[in-house]
């Protein structure tokens, strides 16, 4: 066991192979396996990973939860905790429906951003390697000494080393996509709305079905503080039961909580019945997704132009870092 854990800390699962192992159990469970039996079967069918699945099979049939068997092979906190919770109210086919659907639009649009963003970049790279050329060479051939285009260069060589920084933090933050990673996530400039628009999506579909399936609020607290440590489900069930048990009114534990939408507080106001609040929750999710969507494709889109404007001033430091050198010496003559 050792020997196969040193491995599973290895070899996570990557977001296209949860998505293919989401796609493989939905589909077993489809045609009428047991869960136990689909995972069982999974590593027959994905010789790839079997030792992975057998891991997964062997966990859940030693009474692990499956969402925690999953978090150990690479799956977020909060994506473990959302198939616990499925697998608790009996909806894990309609959970994993949700989850590849997320996934699969997670992957299609990190695609269309990696085609949008491959040219940019290319010419960034290329722009901020001739400034460099060009800042030795006229140095050495022209003894130019001027401060504001050895600012500028600078300058450009700080913007690149944040962009990168800026980059390789969210990249981190996504992939570990607990409650905290979530929380700074969705401060950053340009991706923030649209990080907290997909925290407010996965909060309200898992309130729907609990709902509609006819759980309390304060169960779902409870079955939600429940969950992985840190996940976006554990950290909100803990913080809003602690609340209720304190007597703070549910209006203002929705309006004071930053990871639950305004919206909720028209649905709870109505005093319809759970299963219709649920049901309302759940249109109101569909909702949000497609607003999630929309926005996605708006920010991919965005982000090409503000790159060919950094890259405008890039080509507008190489004209200064010519011009000022010969203005220099024909100041001279």
């Amino acid at each position: 066991m050792k020997i196969l854990d040193s491995v599973l800390n290895r070899d996570k699962l990557k977001s296209a192979d949860q998505l293919i192992f989401i796609d493989y159990l939905r589909q077993a469970l489809v045609n009428g396996y047991s869960l136990n039996a689909s995972l069982s079967l999974l590593p027959k069918v994905w010789d790839e990973h079997s030792n992975q699945l057998n891991y997964v099979s062997k966990k859940v049939e030693a009474g692990v939860s499956l969402g925690d068997a999953l978090h150990e092979i690479g799956f977020s906190s909060t994506l473990a905790a959302q198939i616990n919770m499925a697998v608790i109210d009996g909806n894990l086919l309609s959970c994993l429906e949700q989850l590849s659907e997320l996934i699969r639009l997670k992957n299609k649009q990190l695609k269309k951003l990696k085609s949008e963003l491959a040219y940019p970049a290319l010419l960034v790279g290329m722009m901020i390697s001739l400034l460099i050329c060009m800042q030795t060479f006229l140095k050495t051939e022209m003894l130019d000494s001027d401060w504001t285009s050895n600012l500028m260069l600078g300058g450009l060589l700080i913007l690149v080393v944040i962009a990168i920084v800026f980059v390789i933090k969210t990249i981190q933050l996504l992939n570990q996509q607990d409650y905290f990673a979530l929380k700074k996530l969705t401060k950053f400039p340009v991706i923030g709305k649209v990080l907290n628009l997909y925290v407010h999506y996965l909060v309200i579909s898992d309130l729907a079905t609990l709902l509609i399936n006819g759980f309390s609020l304060q169960k779902i607290c409870q079955l939600a503080a429940m969950q992985p440590e840190n996940s976006l489900q554990q950290v909100l069930g803990k913080r809003v039961r602690m609340q209720l048990e304190s007597g703070v009114e549910i209006k203002k534990i929705i309006e004071t909580e930053y990871f639950i939408p305004n919206n909720l507080v028209m649905l709870l106001e109505t005093g319809a019945t759970r299963s219709e609040i649920g049901k309302r929750a759940l249109l109101l999710s569909k909702t949000l997704f497609y607003e999630l969507n929309f926005k996605l494709n708006n920010l991919i889109v965005n982000l090409q132009p503000m790159c060919f404007i950094f890259i405008g001033i890039c080509i507008l430091g190489m004209y200064l870092k010519i011009l000022m050198p010969m203005y220099h010496l024909m100041e001279m003559m």
